[in-house]
């Protein structure tokens, strides 16, 4: 009989745990920044269109804050899916692993 040293669950296990931890830190900076922005957004709301200069850099100004946003959501929904992919990972692992208990037992 062969030995198992175990070295492909802890890798899996320490993968998964890897994952999870840089998915919730990156949920967390999206969330940080939607909410950032949104509190921006209520103290100081959109001014009233004066002139046409003022449409441009109005125009510019609120396009780049949508861009941001989405970015910030999209962010949110890539660390989201990250997450259940590490926890398929963990999942799989210790499958994995009471498998191996059950052969060796």
């Amino acid at each position: 009989m062969t030995s198992v040293d175990g070295l492909g669950a802890g890798s899996a296990f320490a993968a998964a745990q890897y994952g999870l931890q840089n998915a919730s830190d990156g949920i967390s900076q999206a969330a940080s920044n939607i909410a950032q922005r949104t509190a921006e957004d209520a103290v100081a709301p959109a001014q009233p269109i004066a002139t046409n200069t003022d449409t441009i850099n109005t125009s510019s100004n609120s396009t780049s804050t949508s861009t941001r946003l989405t970015d910030d959501l999209i962010a949110l929904n890539v660390n989201e899916r990250n997450a259940q992919a590490s926890a398929k990972v963990l999942g799989v692992a210790d499958e994995m692993l009471g498998t191996i208990i059950d052969v060796l037992a």
